[in-house]
């Protein structure tokens, strides 16, 4: 039997496989530009969003009694980063590596006098740029002002609160990033504002650092008004230790709310005696001649935020939570266009895979047919038998 027919000895011809390696291309090309889109969208959003932090209203006239109203009037006040918050102590996150708090020029004693200011809202007391937060965070911090927050007597008037717990009174200390101008350029700024908060309780005795702000309240007892008082050790304003405190992003307390603030409550409070808490609530007065008290932000959602502590506190289990890797903004459009990729190559691979599945199988059929028909072009002659009076001979052919 001879068979004169050459079957296939490749399984593939050159041009389907230069058609299969242009398909594969063309949709390789197809990933890369959707996720170089998907990478310029983000960016353009994140500028806009910055853009979009510069246009918030600073003139609209704002008050306590109606805070409802800044979420229209204000547009960041609605943000989902505000302050202030409760601090859940069973849910916050210790952090080791969080560096303590190092302060420089916070003795302002022999210094120039200080202004001390009743701008309607708070008590303020203007800052010299000498005074600077050196350590805790990426960047150096330069003071700018510091003020108070607080309420009655039957109603005490901390913004922050611990476990659903108000404290009487609230001091906080602003700062700036020093890669900034000042306070004004730094407020929109993503890193633009460090705040040092301390709870104010009441003590058996007078405080005599505090007394160096209250004894001059009755001197701006009307609003837009101010006065001088000789510098002092601003330090002695804070909690005797700086190394037991709260960690989280959050905003200004205040419209135009902000969401540029690193906020640091420190655990540990601040005494004053019942006296010095009482000039602070009675002794100013807003418009209309109004008493200026209740001067408060009530505590604002988390919305998934992290609050991160320097020291173990105890949960309801009685073991300290480990905090988890930060979580930043970039971080999150990585892992967004990570996974968008990974949806996108999987469907590449699928589709290159059914493409050669499609592919073998019809040359597994074609090679079928082809040696289906070689078969039947086989030539078969039937054996031409000669006899022979001595021999028998079969020949094959």
């Amino acid at each position: 039997m001879r068979n004169n027919t050459k079957l296939p000895v490749e399984n593939f011809r050159t041009e389907e496989v230069s058609m299969l390696l242009d398909m594969f291309l063309i949709l390789h090309l197809h990933v890369l530009v959707i996720a170089s889109s998907s990478s310029t969208e983000e960016d353009g959003s994140s500028e806009r969003d910055a853009e979009h932090s510069k246009g918030s209203s600073h003139q609209h006239h704002w008050g306590y009694h109606d805070q409802d109203a800044w979420l229209s009037a204000f547009e960041h006040c609605s943000g989902k980063a505000q302050s202030p918050i409760n601090i859940d102590t069973h849910k916050v996150f210790y952090e080791p590596k969080l560096p303590p708090i190092k302060l420089e020029g916070f003795d302002l004693t022999g210094s120039p006098a200080l202004t001390l200011i009743n701008n309607g809202h708070t008590l303020q007391l203007s800052l010299p740029s000498s005074m600077r937060i050196m350590r805790g965070f990426d960047h150096v911090y330069v003071a700018a002002q510091l003020h108070f927050h607080w309420g009655t007597k039957e109603i005490p008037g901390s913004e922050h609160i611990i476990d659903h717990v108000h404290f009487p009174a609230e001091i906080h200390v602003v700062h700036y990033n020093s890669k900034y101008a000042d306070l004004i350029e730094a407020g929109s700024k993503a890193d633009g504002l460090a705040v040092l908060g301390g709870f104010i309780g009441i003590g058996l005795h007078d405080n005599d650092n505090y007394e160096k702000i209250l004894s001059a309240l009755t001197d701006i007892s009307i609003e837009e008004s101010d006065t001088e008082i000789p510098g002092f050790n601003v330090r002695h304003l804070l909690p005797d230790s700086l190394d037991r405190f709260y960690r989280y992003s959050g905003s200004l307390t205040t419209p135009p709310c902000f969401q540029t603030v690193s906020w640091t409550v420190f655990n540990d409070s601040i005494r004053v005696s019942r006296r010095q808490l009482a000039a602070l609530e009675d002794t100013l007065k807003t418009e209309h001649n109004k008493l200026l008290s209740k001067n408060f932000r009530a505590p604002q959602l988390l919305h998934g935020r992290k609050v991160l502590a320097s020291f173990h506190t105890e949960s309801s289990t009685g073991k300290a939570r480990e905090a988890p890797a930060p979580e930043t903004q970039d971080n999150k459009i990585m892992e967004s266009s990570g996974h968008i990729l990974a949806i996108i190559f999987g469907v590449l691979f699928a589709v290159t895979l059914l493409v050669f599945s499609m592919y073998t199988y019809r040359q597994q059929k074609n090679y079928s047919k082809l040696k289906k028909d070689s078969k039947l072009n086989v030539v078969y002659k039937p054996a031409a038998i000669e006899k022979d009076m001595d021999q028998t001979t079969v020949t094959v052919t």
